[in-house]
C-alpha cells in the first residue's frame, strides 16, 4: 500500500464528509477529519499497520477559535507516514486520548496538555513534563498558545544588559 492507495481506501470507507481535506506529498499522506470520527479512523489506521507514533501536537488558531490537533504515525509494514488532523474548540479544548490505539503517544499528549492547555480525557498521567513544577497556568498561560507573551521570561545573556 502507498499513500494514494490509503487515501482512496479512507475515502471509500468514510466518504468526503469524514475525510475533509487530504494531500499526498512524496511518501506522506496528510488528511483532516471531524473530531467525532477521529477514533474510528485512527483504529482503521492501526489495523492497516500504522503502528509507530512519530509525533503529535497542536497548533493554536485564535482567530478561528480552534486548536488543530495532529497525529503523525509511521507504518512499519508500508514504510510511510500519515498525519491525521482534527479541530477542537479553543474555548473548551478537550478530546479523548489515543493511548488505547497508539500507546506511544503518551508523552506527546502530555506535552500538548501542558503547552497548549488541552484537556486529554482518559490520559492516565497528565502531569508536568517540561515546565517548572511551580508553573501557574492561570497566571502565566500556555507557552504554545499565540496569546502567550514570552518577553516576560527574557533574561540577559552573557554580558548583555
Amino acid at each position: 500500500m502507498n499513500p494514494l492507495e490509503l487515501l482512496n481506501l479512507l475515502k471509500e470507507r468514510f466518504g468526503d464528509e469524514k475525510i475533509l481535506e487530504a494531500r499526498v506529498e512524496d511518501r506522506r499522506l496528510f488528511f483532516k477529519v471531524p473530531y467525532e470520527s477521529a477514533h474510528e479512523i485512527a483504529s482503521l489506521l492501526r489495523e492497516k499497520g500504522f503502528d509507530m507514533p512519530i509525533t503529535m501536537g497542536g497548533t493554536d488558531f485564535p482567530k478561528k477559535k480552534v486548536i488543530e490537533i495532529f497525529y503523525s504515525i509511521w507504518s512499519s509494514i508500508h514504510d510511510f507516514v500519515v498525519t491525521m488532523k482534527f479541530d477542537i474548540s479553543r474555548d473548551e479544548p478537550k478530546y479523548k486520548t489515543f493511548i488505547d490505539i497508539w500507546p506511544g503517544v503518551h508523552n506527546f499528549e502530555r506535552e500538548t496538555w501542558e503547552l497548549l492547555g488541552v484537556e486529554i480525557e482518559g490520559h492516565p498521567r497528565l502531569k508536568l513534563l517540561l515546565l517548572p513544577e511551580d508553573w501557574s497556568f492561570e497566571e502565566e498561560g500556555y507557552p504554545l498558545r499565540k496569546d502567550f507573551d514570552p518577553s516576560r521570561y527574557k533574561r540577559p545573556w552573557g554580558d548583555e544588559e
